[in-house]
């Protein structure tokens, strides 16, 4: 991420990629502040040619000499009228300033604002106003101080300021209220006398409300005890947690008392949060501010009990021993009595139940309580549940600690600690503080070392991360502490209560009730419904609290349960296919269940990566036959969904464990599939791996995969339009298909024969193979292959200018693809279907079409918008996805009218098709690319890439584009209309 910062509030500075960027002084640093001031807004030319001072043209020239010293020509953005500076307010100090707690952005002020910028015109109009802001802020920043107790500390500081601004109101209030709380009446008063000769020899006025409000609290002194303040003191370097910190400021009590209950996992920063928000809130509850650690989770301490906490409790209000009764009720009751009459808030540290908290509420006032366990059962309640820092706040809290300039050195390397960190606070403060002890550390020095050893860095002297998780953990039943540690032994993301089922050996509602015990201490994360996870560290420790002899079958009963239940969902998505002898020895008690192809979709979708890391865990510990199966069930899922680059690496990694096993029939299957997968990645290295396929078929005598093999290879050939050998090869698969009675698999090899016959332009002949396929796939099959074969079918009617047929089965088509769940199916058929709808003319459904297939891909793949989806589907090597979107974008473009978005989009698809070997997509973009140029008035071109189109789509029998490309041509080669 780009590190960019501007700074006004003292001598010009500015960071750029992290690096400090030198402007000559002079009109460029002129020009650069009055841009500054108004970020991402565009300032005119005449107002910075008054500021600069020369001409219009001495401008343009200062303007591209400020480019070159920036050196990134991209930020100072020419716009009509004048210029624009594309930053954000948050990247300037001015701007940033406003946003920021009045200690955050006095920090940011570095001397007199644009000390070295030169511009009279600038100081005279900013410089004022820049400095009243400064200074409120300052007043701000005390009275935050004066209300948290720090009054000693602020009295040499208040003496600086009223005399540097002598008639500054309410900093002389703050001093005399300073010196008064520290038992300084007699400077107080002698500040007010001085502050009132001062204001009324030199302005005139009498002391305003301020001033008299402070001479009144020295004058009416009383002589009350002082208000008990038992809390500890608040950081320096408190970060993040603005929004936590609203929200327990703003749960106030109203004449009852006021419960917040603060909970997570251990190192997350509850006492903290806590003790910031007493501190903040200490001024509303002026009679007494509280602190008790009940210690539910301090090592080598005995948890108070509630009546030895209400004996200090008591103690703190002033109550004498001999008047605080034995009994928990007598106590809590007095408690309560003492409390009535007082304005005074409570933090109940380290709680462990709610039944400990209970007997310690007032009637009235603020309790905050701390836990790591979830206070579900208190009373009415206020609940906050802490999360990890953002990364943000995570840097914040390690440059408090750190230093700044340590960061500054290697931002990128910081950011991989706070990561490494799992950004907990308590473990990000002990990296910071070892890093702050040890100079010679680089960034990259501490990054290699958690990397390495990552818990036991987390330690300096009695704090560390480990002792904390260990006290939690110790805290658990015999039967959590089990299940905790087995699931340290997974690899994956996250993981459900079937899972942790499988790993109990048991049925999923013992297990559930295990992992939401786990999740109201915060041993375990929820982040959705049903699923759940580890912070990054607590997966640490649960590994290294798991017994060597639990650990083998545990990892066995995790590569079971995957593989039984990969299984079932691929034999769903791909009904009659060859079944091959499982790995599994644990079948799971209660494994998810499958009612339809969609929910087996849905399962492997939520558990894709999951599957993925138990391939990896699998080869890893010698599970070779689980390493080969698990990407082999995982196939067909990972070819729907686009998934090409990973179902190379699965395959890759499924071939080197049949290496392993010497099991001919697993390394047949295991070269076929990754043949296949490299066919879909468009790498010539398919052909090799799919021909020793085929010779291990043969050698073994399997002959339904020497079919399925041949069927691949035949689909080679026909991408490469060698149709002859491509039917060989469909046509001998279909006879072995047929000796073995495998239905599925002799519709597969009809349907081929079919779509070879209509690429030679022969469709009669295709429909009546197309058609027998599609009668053997709606007996045997599933939806997802009708829905294809469908698609073929509407095609030959649409080349055979059968529109009303082609219309009913794009129709049944579509229908099949929606029951399959199989969306990118669909998604790439509504591509086909949309120029099918142009080509007869019926542009409204095309445009219909196209817009629909562009929302259903931002929605199935959960993202914001269509060009997210493209970056993703390239990630991952999904190029025929890529290509039916972008065909899509083009139409949508051209029939929106956005001539040149749509030839912007053909252009950039036309490259992808050529690149990734997809010729059937050539004739259609030539077309479309031809009608453009001609729309946007160059006939030439048009006619050049017209006639090109014309031998494309002969080349591919497509009639029908063959008659729209005809029509083009005419129009591009008609005579021009006389002038009138």
């Amino acid at each position: 991420m780009e590190v960019r910062s501007f700074g006004l509030l003292g001598p010009l500075d500015v960071v750029l990629d992290g690096r400090g960027v030198h402007i000559p002084p002079g009109k460029r640093r002129v020009v650069l502040a009055a841009l500054l001031l108004r970020p991402g807004q565009v300032v005119g030319v005449d107002e910075l040619v008054e500021l600069a001072g020369g001409s219009r043209n001495a401008l343009q020239t200062t303007v591209g000499r400020l480019r070159e010293d920036l050196g990134h020509t991209e930020l100072v953005r020419t716009r009509p009228g004048g210029y624009l500076l594309d930053v954000r307010p948050d990247e300037v100090d001015v701007h940033r300033f406003d946003r920021l707690e009045p200690r955050e952005a006095l920090a940011l002020w570095r001397g007199r604002p644009f000390a070295d910028i030169g511009s009279d015109a600038l100081e005279r109009d900013h410089l004022p106003a820049l400095t009243e802001k400064y200074l409120a802020t300052l007043e701000a920043r005390i009275e935050n101080d004066l209300r948290d107790g720090r009054h000693a500390q602020l009295v040499p500081e208040l003496r600086t300021l009223t005399r540097q601004h002598p008639t500054r109101e309410r900093m002389w209030a703050q001093l005399i209220v300073a010196l008064h709380r520290c038992d300084r009446q007699t400077e107080a008063l002698q500040a007010f006398d001085d502050i009132r000769g001062r204001l009324a020899e030199e302005l005139g006025l009498d002391p305003g409300r301020d001033l008299q409000k402070a001479h009144q609290q020295v004058l009416t002194a009383d002589n009350r005890p002082k208000a008990r303040n038992d809390l500890p003191g608040d950081i320096p370097d408190f970060a993040g947690r603005a929004d936590d910190l609203e929200e327990i400021l703003a749960a106030v009590p109203s004449g009852c008392v006021a419960i917040t209950a603060i909970d997570g996992m251990a190192g997350i920063g509850k006492t903290t949060l806590a003790v910031r928000a007493a501190h903040r809130l200490a001024s509303r509850f002026p009679d007494a501010q509280l602190f008790v650690d009940l210690h539910s989770h301090t090592d080598g301490v005995e948890p108070r009990t509630p009546a030895d906490a209400l004996l200090e409790l008591l103690t703190a209000l002033g109550v004498p021993a001999q008047d605080i009764p034995d009994g928990l009720d007598a106590r809590a009751a007095r408690w309560r009595a003492e409390m009535a009459h007082r304005k005074a808030l409570v933090v109940l540290d380290n709680a462990g139940s709610a039944a400990q908290v209970r007997p310690l509420l007032p009637g009235t006032g603020l309790v905050l309580v701390t836990s790591r366990r979830r206070l579900v059962d208190l009373d009415a309640a206020h609940t906050i549940s802490l999360d990890v820092l953002s990364e943000e706040d995570s840097l914040r809290l390690l440059a408090c600690i750190a230093g700044q300039r340590k960061l500054d050195q290697d931002l990128e390397a910081a950011r991989e600690i706070v990561r490494l960190c799992g950004h907990l606070p308590l473990a990000v403060r002990i990296v910071g503080a070892r890093w702050r002890t040890r100079p010679a550390w680089s960034a990259r020095d501490v990054t290699r070392r958690l990397t390495e050893q990552r818990l036991t860095e987390l330690t300096a002297g009695e704090r560390s991360v480990a002792g904390a998780f260990a006290l939690s953990y110790q805290q658990l039943t015999g039967e959590q502490q089990r299940l905790f540690r087995l699931l340290g032994l997974h690899t994956g993301e996250d993981w459900d209560a079937h899972l942790a089922a499988a790993l109990l050996a048991t049925t999923k509602a013992p297990a559930e009730r295990l992992l939401d015990e786990l999740l109201d201490v915060h041993l375990v994360q929820q982040k959705e419904n049903g699923r759940y996870r580890f912070h990054d560290l607590l997966a640490d420790h649960a590994k290294a609290v798991a017994a060597p002899e639990e650990t083998q079958e545990a990892q066995l009963r995790i590569l079971d349960f995957y593989l039984h239940c990969a299984t079932v969902a691929g034999n769903l998505l791909s009904p009659g296919r060859p079944q091959i002898d499982t790995a599994v020895v644990h079948e799971p008690v209660e494994p998810p269940q499958f009612a339809t192809p969609v929910a087996a979709l849905e399962w492997l979708a939520a558990e894709r990566l999951n599957v993925k890391a138990a391939v990896y865990l699998a080869a890893y510990q010698g599970h070779y036959r689980h390493a080969w199966q698990l990407p082999h069930h995982l196939a067909h899922f990972l070819l729907m969904r686009g998934y090409g680059r990973e179902r190379v690496e699965l395959h890759s990694i499924a071939l080197a464990a049949t290496h392993q096993l010497g099991d001919l029939k697993a390394r047949a299957e295991a070269l076929q599939g990754l043949g296949s997968a490299y066919l879909e990645d468009s790498n010539p290295k398919a052909e090799g791996y799919l021909h020793e396929a085929l010779d291990l078929m043969r050698q073994i005598k399997d002959l339904r995969g020497e079919a399925s093999t041949m069927g691949v290879l035949g689909t080679i050939a026909r991408e490469r339009r060698e149709l002859d050998k491509a039917m060989e090869y469909f046509e001998r698969g279909l006879t072995l298909m047929r000796q073995v009675e495998a239905k599925t698999g002799e519709s597969s090899a009809l349907h081929n024969i079919g779509v070879v016959y209509a690429e030679r332009g022969e469709y009669g002949t295709a429909l009546i193979y197309l058609e027998e396929a599609l009668a053997l796939q709606q007996k045997y099959g599933d939806a997802r292959s009708c829905a294809i074969i469908l698609h073929h079918i509407a095609y030959v009617h649409c080349n055979e200018f059968n529109d009303d047929l082609s219309l009913s089965f794009i129709e049944r088509s579509l229908q099949a693809y929606h029951e399959s769940g199989d969306w990118r199916g669909a998604m790439m058929a509504k591509s086909d279907f949309s120029y099918m709808f142009y080509a007869m003319g019926m542009h409204d459904r095309a445009h219909e079409m196209v817009r629909a297939l562009i929302r259903q891909t931002t929605e199935s793949m959960n993202l914001a918008d269509v060009g997210t989806a493209l970056a993703t589907m390239a990630e991952v090597r999904d190029h025929t996805g890529q290509i039916a979107v972008l065909l899509s974008m083009s139409l949508d473009a051209e029939l929106d009218g956005r001539l040149r978005d749509a030839l912007r989009h053909a252009e950039r698809c036309l490259a992808l098709v050529r690149r990734a070997a997809r010729g059937w997509g050539e004739a259609r973009l030539l077309t479309q690319l031809s009608g453009l140029h001609l729309a946007l008035g160059d006939p030439a071109t048009a006619l050049r890439v017209g006639e090109e189109a014309v031998r494309a789509a002969e080349r591919l029998r497509q009639p029908r584009a063959i008659a729209v490309m005809k029509e083009i041509l005419a129009r591009a080669t008609a005579p021009a209309a006389p002038a009138s």
